[in-house]
């Protein structure tokens, strides 16, 4: 097994270092073009290269068409994003702005362990287009109240994106499907009202295809508390197509409270985060009953050398241990993201939290260590422990709740202000449900590559 993985690790090497001559190159262009006028384009290239062995624990990638299984894959994942935004001055009354955008991505080669995609999956499809007025910039929130009230597709999150933070999940014929390079809500309508320490968003977002076209409608109200919050959001499921990778949404409510990043003077080295989700409510197809929660703390040795963080996290999210009931007791995941707090945020590993446990039906143990030698450089560890808060995987029974146990190490490199480069790689052994589940008991590693060049 040895010999295979540094094949396919010295493979993935390969395919990075042939993309980064072209790869995720932002190109910026400012300027006025009128009175009160502003426009701003960026361009965007992104590529990822990865490779995998020990598969579904010895099983391998199973064919999304045919569910055979048919070896490791290695992969390449790119995208290009040309973006326009525009604002107007309109003086005493505020501006208005928009953004337009597009996305064309790509997936090569044999597609991600899951089958979320495959090899020659991609399409170019619109990103945003969205329109909005603003009162005032955030400067003037000391003084007044200041509104923002945008129309169209656009990217919205909350918090640390726990619950809302990507509206596209990007499988199938999207293509880059671990880059993620489509974030929009396909319809969108936010206003957002900041004043002093509060800030107040009103919404109703609509997700991709993937998640069923899922339509919600809420408030968020958060009350600042230096760089972080305490907040509190409402939302109702208003419309959901046929079920698919999900259950049916329809009719469901959800209840959160949260802490994000909150610091005290007196030890401003020790960071908090937390939130608790309750999910209620009736809909066409039963009951919903479920609810999740965790709770993070992290400190920062600022005084020591690289400034080295360490944080625990524990995180559960229910289960249902009748899945063939009227009441629906799986906590439903929602839009959750991955940029706002970096790796294991809010996917919980690059193995488990990539292709395995998607935030439903589980409880985590959390461990990350990161560290900056330098302003360019960023690297880390994390470990995390899974277990299954139900003894089923998928509706599938097993007969034991520890699911495995996962390593990851990563670094970020900021090479200049113009390129960025990432290496991770992680491998997780199975626990006795992963085995009961996938018949296999080999570890699963991948290593995984993307850069970023921005001029």
């Amino acid at each position: 097994m040895q010999t295979r993985g540094m094949r396919l690790g010295a493979q993935v090497l390969c395919v990075l270092a042939a993309g980064l001559a072209g790869s995720s190159v932002q190109a910026e262009w400012s300027g006025p073009i009128g009175p009160g006028m502003q426009v701003d384009g960026t361009l965007q290239f992104g590529f990822g290269g990865f490779g995998n062995w020990g598969t579904n624990f010895g099983v391998g990638r199973f064919d999304p068409d045919t569910g055979a299984p048919e070896g490791d894959p290695t992969y390449g994942e790119a995208y290009v994003e040309p973006a326009l935004d525009f604002s107007r001055s309109l003086e005493a009354w505020g501006e208005f702005y928009g953004q337009v955008s597009t996305v064309a991505a790509l997936t090569v080669g044999d597609g991600d362990p899951a089958g979320f995609s495959s090899g020659g999956d991609g399409r170019v499809a619109l990103e945003a287009a969205n329109l909005g007025w603003r009162s005032g910039g955030s400067e003037d929130a000391a003084e007044r109240p200041v509104f923002d009230v945008s129309v169209g597709p656009q990217e919205f999150d909350v918090g640390d994106g726990f619950l809302i933070d990507d509206g596209n999940f990007d499988s199938g014929d999207d293509g880059a499907t671990w880059l993620l390079p489509r974030q929009a809500f396909r319809r969108a309508f936010v206003g957002r009202m900041d004043y002093r320490a509060v800030h107040v968003d009103a919404f109703f977002l609509e997700a991709d295809r993937d998640q069923e076209n899922t339509a919600i409608a809420g408030a968020n109200l958060e009350y600042r508390l230096g760089e972080g919050h305490v907040g509190v959001m409402f939302f109702e499921v208003v419309d959901t197509d046929v079920p698919n990778l999900y259950a049916a949404r329809d009719g469901m409510e959800v209840y959160s409270f949260r802490i994000n990043d909150l610091r005290w003077q007196a030890v401003p080295d020790v960071a908090v985060h937390g939130e608790y989700v309750r999910e209620t409510g009736s809909g066409d197809d039963g009951d919903f009953d479920a609810e999740a929660w965790y709770g993070e703390a992290g400190y920062t040795f600022s005084r020591m050398p690289w400034s080295p963080t360490i944080s625990y996290r524990y995180a559960y999210f229910s289960g249902d241990a009748d899945p063939t009931d009227a009441t629906r007791r799986e906590f439903e995941p929602f839009f959750y993201g991955f940029d706002k707090r970096g790796w294991g945020t809010w996917f919980q590993g690059e193995v488990g939290g990539g292709w395995y446990l998607y935030n439903a039906n589980q409880r985590n143990h959390y461990v990350h260590l990161s560290a900056t030698p330098s302003e360019a450089w960023t690297v880390g560890l994390l470990g995390l422990r899974y277990e299954l808060a139900e003894s089923n995987y998928l509706g599938t029974p097993v007969s034991q709740r520890h699911f495995g146990d996962e390593f990851n190490a990563y670094a970020d490199w900021s090479v200049t202000d113009s390129l960025v480069l990432s290496l991770a790689y992680g491998v997780m052994s199975p626990g006795q449900a992963a085995v009961d589940a996938f018949g296999d008991d080999e570890a699963f590693h991948t290593l995984e590559g993307a850069a970023y060049f921005s001029f």
